[in-house]
């Protein structure tokens, strides 16, 4: 410092921003080089506030009177109009005879703009983690329409599912009579339209009665009973199941334009069930347990549930049958088939379509 140089000149040589202001009346008597650059020539006299407005006169004599400093931030226009953030610091100590307060002001520009960019890079990996779970819970639903839960825990532990026999199980097969002559089966929209309430209202009357419906064929139905999940009374649950469907489909009948008429058959045997593709998966049962079925089915008359021996055994002491005598069964022996002729008492629930109490 030679003895031409003031001491304030000093600072000027400094990349913060100096600024000495009055105690009391927080008028400014000096700005270095570099505060006259961010925020304007000819400083002095002005009160500190008018200069950087995020100062709060009040908050800044309170933590002065504490005796801590006080610091705060803000935005302001360069001379070259390009906006810059930054945090101005005032310490505690006064100096001078005149009491004078040292403000610091550093440029926290690329600060805030790290801030900025890990802010916005958290928000995006939040937006896509939400994403993702969306996602999940989608392929979750999806899972479920098609695997029975016991086999989807299966499969999302292991990656796949082992063909399982059971020797056991009740078969339910529904098929539409005279589908293909309905007017509605040539409207597309619509006869989805139909199938989807109709197979829908299934699905909850199956699921009451602790059933799994396995798949849609077309207009066709299949359900099962004590598989994956055992379920001691599968036969009479099934067979309930299906005379619920019959009094759905009698009152949807009765007050719609489509009439919809369906052969019921049910059968107690042995199936094997398995995930059957690679690419595409879907979960399906195999064995005579299901062919026997769908033979029941064909052997029945519109709005009847046709049942086999092996089903009448288990459920004729809770549900009525009438015999319909012996019959040849493609790929097995000869067999004594029934009529369900029991109808679902008053105390029994009752469904009239989706949503409506089971």
């Amino acid at each position: 410092m030679t003895e031409d140089t003031s001491p304030l000149d000093c600072l000027n040589h400094l990349s913060l921003g100096v600024i000495l202001c009055d105690a009391q009346s927080l008028a400014i008597n000096f700005a270095n080089g570099q505060a006259e650059k961010w925020f304007g020539e000819d400083l002095a006299g002005r009160p500190l506030p008018s200069v950087l407005t995020p100062v709060s006169p009040d908050d800044l004599a309170s933590r002065l009177e504490a005796g801590r400093p006080y610091s705060t931030t803000g935005e302001a226009a360069q001379s070259n109009g390009r906006r810059f953030a930054y945090r101005l610091t005032v310490g505690s100590r006064r100096y001078g005879a005149d009491g004078l307060l040292v403000v610091e002001v550093e440029n926290i520009s690329k600060q805030k703009e790290q801030e900025y960019l890990l802010e916005s890079f958290s928000g995006l990996i939040e937006r896509k983690n939400r994403e993702l779970e969306r996602e999940r819970d989608r392929t979750e639903r999806l899972l479920m329409n098609i695997f029975p839960l016991k086999v989807l825990q299966e499969f999302k532990e292991f990656g796949t599912t082992t063909p399982s026999f059971y020797d056991d199980v009740s078969v339910l097969f529904l098929d539409f009579v005279g589908f293909t002559r309905m007017p509605v089966s040539r409207e597309p929209k619509r006869l989805i339209s139909e199938l989807n309430e109709i197979f829908s209202t299934f699905d909850q009357i199956v699921e009451h009665h602790a059933c799994e419906r396995i798949k849609t064929i077309g207009d066709a139905y299949l359900a099962v009973a004590n598989m994956p999940s055992p379920n001691p009374d599968h036969a009479i649950d099934i067979t309930t199941a299906a005379i619920k469907m019959l009094r759905y489909l009698e009152r949807r009948n009765a007050s719609h334009p489509v009439e919809w008429t369906c052969r019921i058959g049910i059968h107690t045997g042995s199936v094997v069930g398995s995930v059957v593709g690679v690419r595409k998966y879907i979960y399906d049962v195999f064995g005579d347990g299901v062919n026997t079925a769908s033979r029941m089915q064909s052997l029945s008359e519109p709005m009847r549930i046709t049942v086999s021996e092996p089903t009448f055994q288990r459920i004729k002491s809770a549900i009525p049958c009438t015999p319909r005598g012996m019959f040849e069964i493609r790929g097995a022996d000869r067999m004594n088939i029934y009529f369900v002729d029991a109808a679902i008492s008053a105390s029994d629930p009752d469904t009239s379509g989706p949503g409506s109490s089971l």
